[in-house]
């Protein structure tokens, strides 16, 4: 066999036949006499793993639905998120007739986020509610079946609930995981609210755009129901009535919820187009079981009526389809379909007109149109192009007594806010009697609109989330302005967040300037609802309008201050305490009366310091103070009670109220150079106040730093902290002396404890012991440190910090957090039992240990955040002390405040309630602009935030009156603002909306937008200069004159602190310019089209030196600089990583053709990750050395339910410094729709050990109960040996620790004994812990370890 090829002779390209053999013998001795080559051996990819969990949840809300999915009393509203459900219920006290319904608030009950899917649709299904008229006007209602009782404000149960009794309404879900899922829940004997659920699966997809689930429609008279997809298919259920539910379920020891199955049959049918709407429709008097669908389904250019019917009591086989009705142009694209209550009518909402239609049943439908075009203009003309449209409409609950059966009442909700109230009659001409506005709800709105039930005649309240701004709660009376009577927070969408060390001055009687890392986001959309959101994650604590500036009073520094209430039963005093004397301040309860900030009671020592003060359950008040104890009675027939010390002084003091209503007082007594503890009880005796003393008094080592007394079980437990560092415990029984208990020893220089409280939580006691309720005391030392003690009370266990007098052991360190560097004042909650208030550094945190937790569980510390509710951009200053008013109130004395916070924030007292928000969570303060903002940063130099926004006007010239809704153009003009982070600006008026632009109009093309900036400081070594760079697009994105710029401006700053722009430089491009970075000392690096650009500054000639380019296949969207490394994450063809030499050198290329969004790069692990719009995160490796292939290897990657837009950087707090195993930054990753991810990366042996729980506890109901467990059939070693993505769920994990940790953990185990699931347990815990298994309970130590790894950030 032979080939021809061109082979050289002479000099010359030759064609020669040749053998086929001889060129194989050739190439063989060729590859014999080559030299041999050193190839470099390639290095092991390390393994990692990463952890992501959810720090902050989307606030966007999709629905809200008005439903007693509860208990028939409680008035409920179910707010329906992407992959979650809250219900929250409607509470209020008594209604002012001049200022009607202040105080109803939404109280948030339980959410429900195990849906591990996202929620396409939900309905109510159930009885129909029918409010009657309260018999007395002027409460607010729980409404009843039949009957109604007034609700006062504190009152949460209005009738006893039982844990059997199915609500009146159950709540369905559509889920797109293709689930159908009924949802109800109930009360057990403890008051604890569980959910019941019920889950069906919807048949496979057929097609791949037919998502099933997308429309659901559920029968007005609760008989049936229907699931339809986006097109060609529906499906009809036929359901079973209530009484058959709860005859099912309803069992005398509770739920049988596997007899929970609502649905007797199912009927699959085809539809032949796209299904637009579909509803049930209410069947006329005269034939109740007749059930009607409607849908609207478009095919062709054509809308169609499609009709199905069948009788409620025979089979869906003989259902019926009608044939269809074809819709007038006009309504080719309905808005909305409203069902009405008469005689099967129906009304279409489109843009301009709402149609009622009636008489479908006769096979032609008759409609008749009322104009909306004309109505109101856009709220906001500049934010869209075309006019507003309907999104959302509701019907409000009428009385029985006021509701006509042939009269429909309706609310229409516009997106921009514009809310129109519609009466429908069945037998007026025209059938829209009544058509007028109800207000305007300033916000933008999508499907989240609702009324709820207040049982008032009249009256309605609106409730609405917001789309791209704030929601909230409206009060509709007729003829009278919507009154806002309360918000929800939205923060969406996130376009782009910073991590700024922000240099921030408070005003304090002492001024200091603090260095804080704190995250910035732009936030919202058009010039009413744009915002910087300052992203704050903790405890909230809303001001109750109540400050006063205590001026003189605050400068002779305030020490401590207590919250005292009023005999007279008008308000509170508040007691000061200072070094060298005191202060009364009394607070009225009403807003007509003036404080008085110096008050006096005549029976208290005002001259002295006070050491403590306060009041019992018997309604003494009580002074401490270093020469006498004072005590007063509600009674003024009681005398007052005042013992006087000559010859010794107090230095300590603590009283508690005992069960029996007997009042201890504990004191700890100086006399000469010695230290005595006293203690006795107060009483009455002749018509006076009397104190006995109890027992002899005990010499304590050293001087005492603080005292605290407690009831612990049966026994009042007394804590004395000492200088010598060591906490003194005794004991007493009610009436009896004090004993000495133990002692325990801080062990550490300066741990000296000057404040205790003690916190009541269960916990597990022992591995194999039930949960039992068990008493932590936090001790606040003068390091800056907080130590936490178990109290076995009594348990003779052996820990080897604490030595006992009495040879028991009762005190164990839980763990030591270090809050600041000076001396930390903690308290317990009065509120909320397991919960403590520390106060560092002139900062206010919260304190708290979950419940059923292990004593190896870390306690969660939390930032409190003072709120003002009439300004978003309150900023809160330094918190130097605080008091909580008591909630115990003696009978007769007045309820203000109890429970509530007192603040001194540097010279003003603040009155604010923690209680509304037990739980931490997001706490936004926001900061107006009159633009949609797309980029934000910091500057230092500055002390500024740099925003970039866009500014929208519109031209109206030329139209008419009717139709100034349509603007005639829309033009879009960047501006640059400069904000002080901790000032609120000025939010000017529309008209003067260019006050905050720093730009010139001059200096922006007609048809350019700003994409983006930095700041960029070039140097020669000698000279700095200070340059904001804007990157820009002129023209279109993707047309072919598209071009950018480069636009070098020069920030000054004058006298009053005001920054202006001087346009120093602008560089034309050819391209777009998407991203930009600086690079050493005066060089850029650009992404201009698909190109890599490099251009250095000659800062000498202030000229730059000719550009060096590299082509990429797509452009570039973020750009960073590492070294000599250019990272560039491109649109298309994922992320490149480019060498800066005497040329630009390709390095490392992804492997995976990704539509970058983001990347962060982590030198110190030699990874980049890199997020993408595809919803993936993934890890790439940057190898020392070169591979052959010059592809950067995958070391994991993770797949979010949404796309992380931003990824950043933050310092963990300091009190999380302790744990070994957390990384000292955390990574934070942002999406648009507001949801905040943690990511930590896991060495290999953590990885493997979180994998394998993952796949144990993926496999059971109880942690995901809405999936088919078959879904998840890998074994239990698959994870740890061909699972590529290394990524484990957080929130996998949190559900099982917050539903039974190690019990449910150990079942699970339990349950994968035949896979030796216990023995590979073991093995990898071995392995996470260092080789060495940990001490005690293996299961305990792991669950331990991983709530450390959960810690947030944030």
């Amino acid at each position: 066999m032979s080939v021809q090829t061109r082979v050289v002779v002479d000099g010359r390209w030759t064609t020669r036949t040749l053998d086929i053999h001889q060129i194989l013998a050739r190439n063989r001795e060729e590859k014999r006499n080559m030299p041999e080559q050193d190839f470099l051996p390639q290095p092991q990819r390390p393994v990692l793993g990463i952890l992501t969990q959810t720090v902050v949840r989307s606030p966007a809300v999709r629905s809200i639905i008005p439903a007693r999915v509860r208990h028939r009393s409680k008035n409920d509203v179910v707010f329906v998120y992407d992959d979650a459900i809250v219900i929250k219920e409607v509470r209020g006290g008594e209604r002012i007739e001049e200022d009607p319904f202040q105080d109803i608030s939404l109280n948030e009950v339980i959410e429900k986020r195990d849906f591990d899917s996202t929620i396409l649709v939900a309905k109510v299904w159930g009885l129909r509610r029918e409010p009657k008229v309260p018999k007395f006007p002027g409460k607010y209602w729980n409404h009843h079946a039949d009957t109604h009782k007034p609700a006062s404000p504190t009152e949460t149960k209005p009738e006893p609930l039982h844990e059997n009794e199915i609500p009146p309404q159950i709540l369905v879900l559509t889920l797109a995981s293709r689930m159908l899922l009924f949802l109800f829940a109930y009360h057990d004997v403890h008051e604890q609210v569980h959910f019941v659920s019920n889950t069906y699966p919807l048949p496979a997809q057929a097609e791949q755009m037919e998502e099933l689930g997308c429309h659901l429609a559920v029968d007005p008279k609760s008989r049936a129901m229907a699931v339809g997809a986006h097109q060609n298919r529906v499906m009809i259920y036929r359901l079973k009535g209530m009484a058959q539910i709860r005859q099912e379920v309803q069992k005398p020891g509770g739920l049988d919820d596997k007899e929970f199955r609502p649905i007797l049959e199912e009927r699959q049918t085809e539809v032949d187009g796209v299904i637009l709407k579909m509803e049930f429709l209410h069947p006329s008097k005269e034939d109740e079981h007749h059930v009607i669908l409607l849908l609207v389904v478009s095919r062709r250019t054509k809308t169609r009526l499609v009709r199905f019917e069948w009788d409620s009591r025979s089979s869906l086989s003989k259902l019926d389809r009608r044939p269809p009705q074809i819709l007038p142009e006009s309504h080719r694209i309905p808005l909305l379909l409203i069902p009405l209550t008469y005689g099967t009518s129906f009304a279409l909402v489109c843009e301009h007109q709402i149609t009622v239609w009636r008489d479908i049943l006769t096979g032609n439908a008759r409609g008749e149109n009322c104009q909306l075009e004309h109505y109101e203009p856009p709220e906001e003309p500049s934010s869209s192009k075309t006019p507003p449209i309907w999104t959302q409409w509701a019907r409000p609950m009428r009385p029985t007594e006021r509701a006509q059966p042939t009269i429909d009442n309706i609310y229409l909700c516009r997106e921009d806010g514009v809310v129109r109230y519609i009466d429908i009659r069945e037998n007026s001409r025209p059938l829209i009697s009544s058509n007028h506005d109800a207000g305007i709800l300033k916000a933008n709105f999508s499907s989240a609109f609702a009324t709820l039930d207040l049982g008032d005649e009249s009256n309605d309240l609106l409730v609405a989330a917001g789309e791209m701004g704030d929601g909230g709660m409206w009060y509709f009376k007729p003829r009278q302005p919507l009154d806002l009577i309360g918000t929800f927070r939205n923060w969406t969408p996130l376009r782009d967040i910073i991590a700024a060390r922000v240099r921030s001055s408070n005003s304090s009687l002492v001024r200091s300037v603090a260095v804080t890392e704190r995250l910035f986001a732009c936030s919202g959309r058009g010039p009413r609802h744009s915002v910087i959101t300052e992203i704050r994650v903790g405890t909230e604590a809303v001001k109750l309008g109540l400050t006063i500036d205590l001026g003189e009073l605050a400068e002779k520094g305030i020490l401590d201050f207590w919250a005292l209430p009023d005999r007279s039963g008008t308000g509170i005093y508040l007691m000061v305490g200072y070094a060298a004397d005191t202060e009364l301040i009394f607070l009225p309860a009403s807003i007509e009366q003036d404080p008085q900030a110096k008050s006096e009671i005549e029976e208290f020592d005002l001259a002295i310091r006070t050491i403590t003060a306060g009041s019992t359950a018997e309604g003494y008040l009580i002074q401490v103070t270093p020469r006498s104890i004072r005590a007063i009675a509600q009674d003024d027939d009681i005398l007052p009670f005042a013992w006087m010390f000559e010859d010794a002084s107090i230095t300590a003091a603590s009283f508690l109220t005992i069960p029996s209503r007997t009042t201890v007082l504990l004191t700890v007594i100086q006399k000469s150079d010695c230290f005595y503890l006293h203690h006795g009880h107060f009483g009455t005796q002749d018509g006076r106040i009397a104190f006995e003393e109890l027992g002899e008094p005990i010499l304590l080592p050293s001087e005492a730093s603080s005292a605290s007394l407690h009831w612990v079980g049966d026994r009042i437990i007394a804590f004395v902290g000492t200088l010598l560092g060591t906490l003194q415990v005794f004991t007493a029984e009610a009436g009896s002396t004090f004993a000495p208990y133990f002692e325990f020893s801080f062990g550490h220089p300066y741990g000296i404890c000057d404040s205790i409280a003690m916190l009541t939580t269960d916990f597990q006691l022992l591995p194999d012991e039930a949960v039992e309720e068990g008493h932590l005391v936090v001790c606040g030392l003068r390091n800056g440190v907080v130590e936490t003690l178990w109290f076995d009370g009594g348990n003779k266990t052996e820990h080897k910090q604490s030595e006992s007098l009495f040879g028991g052991q009762h005190l164990s360190l839980c763990e030591r957090l270090e809050i600041g560097t000076t001396a930390v004042k903690v308290a317990a909650d009065a509120t909320r039992s397991s919960r403590a208030f520390l106060n560092c550094e002139q900062t206010l945190y919260t304190l708290e240990y979950l419940r059923g937790a292990s004593r190896a569980n870390p306690g969660l510390v939390n930032k409190i955040w003072l709120t003002d509710p009439s300004s978003a951009a309150f900023q809160q200053g330094q918190l130097s002390c605080f008091a909580q008013a008591s909630i115990n109130i003696p009978q007769g004395y007045s309820r203000f405040a109890a429970g509530s916070l007192f603040y001194l924030m540097g010279s003003s007292l603040v009155l604010a309630d923690v209680s509304s928000s037990p739980d931490a969570g997001m706490v936004p303060r926001r900061l107006p602009l009159m633009g949609t903002p797309t980029r934000v940063l910091y500057s230092e130099r500055l002390n500024r935030l740099v925003v970039l926004y866009t500014n929208t006007t519109i031209n109206t010239t030329g139209h008419t009156a009717a139709r100034q809704d349509r603007p005639q153009g829309r033009a879009l003009r960047p501006a640059i603002a400069f904000l002080k982070p901790d000032v609120e600006p000025n939010r000017p008026h529309q008209d003067e909306r260019d006050m905050l632009n720093a730009l010139k109009a001059t200096e922006v093309l007609s048809n350019e937008s700003f994409l983006g900036f930095m700041e960029w400081f070039p140097t020669n070594g000698k000279r700095q200069y200070h340059l904001l760079v804007v990157h820009t697009l002129v023209g279109q994105t993707g047309s072919q004159e598209a071009a950018g710029r480069l636009l070098f401006f020069s920030p000054i700053k004058n006298d009053l602190g005001e920054v202006a722009l001087v346009l120093k430089i602008g560089q034309d491009h050819d391209g777009k310019i998407n991203a930009i970075a600086p690079y050493g000392d005066s060089s850029l690096v650009y992404a201009c089209g698909n190109d890599i650009v490099v251009q250095m500054l000659d800062v000498d000639s202030k000229k730059f030196k000719p550009a060096v380019r590299f082509p990429l296949r797509s452009p570039a969207v973020h750009i960073s600089v590492d070294g000599t490394n250019i990272h560039a994450s491109t649109e298309f063809h994922g992320h490149h990583i480019i060498s800066i030499e005497d040329r630009l050198v390709p390095k490392w290329a992804d492997r995976t053709s990704r539509s970058s969004a983001h990347h962060l790069v982590l030198a110190e692990k030699s990874l980049v990750m890199v997020t993408d719009l595809e919803c993936r995160i993934a890890g790439l490796w940057q190898p020392a050395q070169l591979q052959l292939d010059r592809t950067a290897p995958l070391v994991f990657e993770a797949v979010l339910p949404r796309s992380v837009t931003k990824l950043c950087k933050i310092p963990r707090p300091r009190w999380q410094g302790r744990h070994s195993v957390l990384q000292r930054e955390a990574v934070i990753g942002t999406c648009e729709d507001g949801t905040i991810y943690q990511l930590s990366l896991l060495d290999e042996p953590s990885w493997r050990l979180l994998a394998f729980i993952q796949n144990v506890v993926m496999r059971s109901d109880r942690i995901r109960p809405h999936l088919d467990p078959r879904a998840y059939r890998r074994g239990l070693e698959d994870l740890l040996v061909k699972d590529r993505n290394k990524h484990i769920d957080g929130d996998i994990l949190i559900r099982l620790l917050e539903r039974g940790g190690r019990r449910l953990l150990l079942d699970m185990l339990g349950e994968e004994d035949r896979n030796d699931g216990w023995g590979m347990f073991e093995s990898l815990t071995q392995d996470a812990f260092g080789g060495e298994m940990p001490d005690g309970d293996c299961t305990e130590a792991v669950l331990g370890w991983m709530r450390v790894l959960l810690l947030i950030a944030l």
